[in-house]
């Protein structure tokens, strides 16, 4: 057993056989994250700097020495707590194998991508304390574990991680059913490295990172056939938008109640229903789905040249789209 080591905490990372998952009961949800502070770190000088192939100074901390360069970490995965097999003990930790999937996450210097790790099934390990708020000691980390095939020098990738530390809101060890995890702080990101020559583990820990459920990106077309995309701001029209199909995307699978257009909600029939219908608004052979949206003067910014359609498809998933506007008085 190998131990991540970050502002307190350990990390039990167990090197596991990934088991069967079970039969899906539900979609799972995808995520995604980035690092905002624009800096990966290190206890190890010669791990960072062989990573990133960039010099590293040193930063003290309540916890020793930490080896700095700029960088960043992004990175997705879905989280499915249905997918999650009985979980295992291994002390404080709890592990549940299958409850994530399909990770992504990249590594960054200044210089461009360092490379990224892929992992098709990966684990959810939770910690409860028992304490209250304001305390370090809970933990959840959405773990790829034991992923392989990026390597630097010596150096092999063998997990990664996103991780909550916090007191307050983790309850009994039970996998969390969303993320992030309710009263959750700001979470970590963590690679977990092993030096194939030495033996030595490393973590590259990025703080500060963005997360977010994963939005999809939509291709859609303002009053489509129209060039430029002009409309009224008076209050008193009425503004279509395509979404446009594509191999991608069947227009069918859209939950048209959600879908919004800078903020309006779709105009509403007679029949209560949204006001789309499916069209080959271009020239393409998919589908398309075009609504039309009640215009309001108070959701529209003089000089603004852009505006943003939001939606989701039936199973939950997000997705946005953007166009060019020109706004007429």
């Amino acid at each position: 057993m190998k131990s991540i080591k970050r502002c307190g905490f350990v990390v039990a990372v167990a090197m596991l056989n990934i088991a069967t998952i079970n039969a899906a009961q539900a979609e799972p949800t995808s995520y995604e994250w980035s690092s905002t502070t624009g800096f990966i770190s290190s206890t190890s000088q010669n791990a960072i700097e062989t990573v990133t192939g960039q010099s590293a100074f040193p930063v003290s901390t309540p916890n020793g020495v930490r080896w700095v360069t700029p960088g960043s970490m992004s990175g997705t995965f879905d989280y499915d707590p249905d997918k999650a097999d009985p979980p295992i003990q291994f002390g404080n930790f709890t592990h549940y194998v299958g409850a994530s999937l399909a990770s992504i996450s990249s590594l960054s210097s200044e210089a461009g991508l360092i490379g990224t790790i892929v992992a098709d099934l990966g684990r959810v390990i939770v910690s409860d304390s028992g304490g209250g708020l304001g305390g370090n000691q809970d933990v959840v980390n959405v773990n790829a574990c034991c992923a392989t095939g990026l390597t630097f020098g010596p150096w092999t990738a063998t997990s990664n991680s996103v991780v909550w530390v916090g007191e307050g809101f983790q309850n009994d060890q039970e996998l969390p059913t969303a993320l992030p995890p309710p009263g959750a702080p700001q979470p970590i990101a963590i690679f977990s490295f092993f030096n194939t020559a030495t033996g030595e583990n490393a973590s590259i820990n990025s703080i500060n990172v963005n997360f977010r459920e994963a939005i999809r990106t939509v291709e859609i077309d303002v009053k489509p056939g129209s060039d430029p995309n002009c409309f009224n701001i008076n209050g008193h029209g009425v503004i279509p938008v395509a979404i446009l199909g594509s191999e991608d995307l069947d227009v069918s699978n859209i939950d048209q109640v959600t879908v919004s257009f800078g903020g309006l909600d779709v105009r509403v029939r007679g029949n209560k229903y949204p006001q789309c219908s499916g069209e080959y608004s271009n020239s393409d052979q998919y589908l398309d789905l075009v609504c039309h949206f009640q215009d309001d003067s108070s959701a529209w910014i003089a000089g603004g040249d852009e505006a943003t359609l939001t939606g989701a498809l039936l199973d939950g998933s997000k997705f946005e789209g953007n166009d060019s506007i020109c706004l007429v008085p």
